[in-house]
């Protein structure tokens, strides 16, 4: 029998906790907790690529993500604009690693929020405990099979994943679209954590 219920984020495999095989039968306890999303501890800090090495950003006093060329020097320079915290929750019934992405800017936390399928990010942290299985705040990160990329698919909007799109001013934004997992390169990314 095992302790707890995670999904490994480095091959995506889900533990199940709490269950019995006795008889030919598989039984699970029957004190297991509602659907929800519980934060755990330790985030991890990483920056953010596209395929075309361009490094995510939030801008300096605005509530959307781009991405921008950039040098390691000039990553470091932007920071903590450029360097995301990835918070892990864990998840009553594993769908995937679910995540959360937050982003400190002159001493206060924001969340990245897919309110309304629009990508925005809001003041504050996520929260800790989700009374749902699904949020605007909640990410699952995939791996990509057969690369190293990382995907993001909305917990709110399934089939909705974080993008890049190109701006008519010729910049890339952060986006949510919708698209097949593992079609659009525009959905993949590069996860470096540091």
């Amino acid at each position: 029998m095992a302790d707890e219920m995670y999904c490994d984020p480095d091959d995506n495999a889900i533990n199940l906790i709490e269950i019995e095989f006795r008889d030919g039968t598989l039984y699970f306890k029957d004190h297991l907790e509602s659907d929800d999303f519980h934060k755990l501890e330790d985030p991890k800090n990483a920056i953010l690529r596209n395929l075309n090495n361009q490094v995510l950003m939030k801008r300096s006093g605005m509530d959307l993500a781009v991405l921008e060329d950039m040098t390691d020097y000039e990553i470091q320079e932007n920071a903590p604009h450029t360097i995301f915290i990835i918070q892990a929750y864990k998840e009553t019934v594993p769908s995937g690693l679910a995540i959360a992405i937050l982003v400190r800017s002159k001493n206060q936390i924001y969340s990245l929020s897919c309110q309304n399928k629009e990508l925005q990010f809001k003041e504050g942290p996520a929260p800790n405990h989700i009374a749902s299985t699904r949020s605007d705040f909640i990410f699952y990160q995939k791996k990509v099979i057969g690369h190293e990329k990382m995907q993001f698919e909305s917990s709110l909007y399934p089939g909705y994943f974080l993008a890049c799109e190109k701006e008519q001013q010729g910049y890339f934004k952060l986006v949510l679209k919708e698209g097949s997992q593992e079609d659009d390169k525009l959905m993949m990314f590069i996860v470096q954590y540091c």
